[in-house]
């Protein structure tokens, strides 16, 4: 009979979203993986500058931000969110020319969010950003801070309560031009940490994801907790949009399109070209 690995502790960083908290509830709840979790939640851009200190050793973080810590960490399997129909979109308020986008000002989340490094390609270049914590992005174009803002998240979902409308659907663009999903964000391991680990992650973050389908109730009681101020029904549509096929696996097809985003950046000078592979085994 072989013998049992020693349980190891490792650190994993995740944000408050409902995707997040639904896919990692339970963590800790296969006793066959001999891993301990001690979880580390903030919003998204504080994870993407944790990643380039190499902080924790797991985490989530944005695919632009991984573009920039890839002498760090490498991507997991599993845990990423990446999909058609959930890209980033550019509101403003009614009546706002388009044309302006190219020099108005926009206010936008974090500096390596993967919405930033889209709408700089969509541009060709970086445009005139603000930058603000996500859910301050639609009050500052509402008070006129801004004339754009670039929305991520529950913004999908919420935009019109602010008076605002889509001026572009940089996800629907994105999928047009590649013909490729759109990747978002992904969770990554330190590379020293090893192969062998981080197999045992994506086995703990599969085995989470099972348990969070097979127990709803349970589950969304624990992603209202870190949702409070989100309506049930968007909570809802949030995991529906975000938790799919390539949340389990990213397989070929979740590959190819991280990598080609990458690619996309790198001949852009938005990142240095990486010559590490991308993934963790």
């Amino acid at each position: 009979m072989p013998e049992a690995r020693p349980v190891k502790s490792i650190s994993i960083g995740y944000s408050p979203c409902p995707n997040d908290t639904y896919v990692f509830a339970h963590l800790n709840g296969d006793p066959g993986i001999p891993l301990r979790f001690r979880p580390v939640l903030a919003d998204v851009e504080t994870l993407n500058q944790w990643a380039l200190e190499a902080r924790l050793g797991v985490t989530k973080l944005s695919f632009f931000a991984l573009g920039r810590a890839l002498r760090s960490y490498a991507l997991l399997h599993a845990g990423s969110a990446l999909g058609r129909g959930c890209g980033p979109i550019v509101v403003a308020r009614p009546g706002t020319s388009p044309a302006r986008l190219r020099n108005g000002r926009v206010a936008a989340p974090g500096e390596l969010t993967t919405a930033r490094l889209l709408l700089s390609l969509y541009l060709g270049r970086p445009p005139r950003f603000s930058q603000m914590v996500f859910s301050r992005v639609m009050p500052a174009v509402v008070r006129g801070e801004a004339e754009f803002g670039l929305v991520i998240h529950e913004g999908r979902f919420t935009y019109r309560e602010y008076g605002l409308e889509v001026l572009l659907d940089l996800g629907r663009w994105w999928e047009k031009e590649t013909g490729r999903p759109i990747p978002l964000g992904g969770i990554a391991i330190r590379r020293d940490l090893g192969p062998d680990t981080a197999r045992d992650v994506d086995r703990a973050i599969r085995s989470s994801l099972k348990k969070s389908e097979n127990n709803a109730s349970g589950t969304m009681a624990h992603v209202r907790a870190h949702a409070q101020e989100m309506a049930p029904d968007v909570i809802r549509r949030h995991i529906r949009l975000y938790v799919n096929r390539f949340t389990t696996d990213l397989g070929a097809t979740g590959r190819e399109a991280v990598t080609f985003l990458l690619r996309c950046a790198g001949d852009a000078g938005l990142i240095r070209p990486f010559t590490l592979p991308l993934m963790a085994y």
